[in-house]
């Protein structure tokens, strides 16, 4: 089944990931967007009219959390949640800030480091969709 993304915004502040999420995304035709801080990617998404945002967590000024608050409180645009930082022992939601994202709003969320097939299943589950990604994944 073809992807319908057509349109991606990325939230990092690590340009080290956000350009690796562009590369792989690219190979399955999506445009991307680029912004490494909350309100350069909150002005992005709205001027894009993106089908998909992706939000890190954790970086300078306006964190991911509040960024995916004031994005839902726009948009149902579906929202996946990054972050590679997870509080040891953690299995309440309350305690775990992937968890307290999807609280907030995140449709889903990835934990980093993630492959590229990963990143594809996340945005397609994102959507609603069921890739061959996820199916050869199985």
């Amino acid at each position: 089944m073809p992807h319908l993304v057509k349109a991606t915004t990325v939230i990092d502040d690590d340009a080290c990931v956000s350009t690796a999420i562009r590369a792989i995304l690219a190979r399955h035709q999506y445009d991307t967007v680029l912004a490494s801080r909350a309100h350069a990617g909150i002005h992005a998404f709205q001027a894009s009219q993106c089908d998909v945002v992706m939000v890190d967590l954790f970086m300078p000024g306006m964190n991911g959390l509040d960024t995916i608050t004031r994005i839902r409180s726009r948009s149902a645009v579906p929202i996946i949640a990054m972050s590679g930082f997870r509080l040891r022992n953690s299995l309440d939601p309350d305690q775990d800030f992937l968890g307290m994202a999807l609280l907030r709003g995140a449709t889903i969320s990835l934990r980093k480091p993630f492959s590229p097939p990963q990143l594809v299943v996340a945005i397609d589950r994102s959507l609603g969709l069921t890739s061959s990604t996820e199916k050869a994944m199985q």
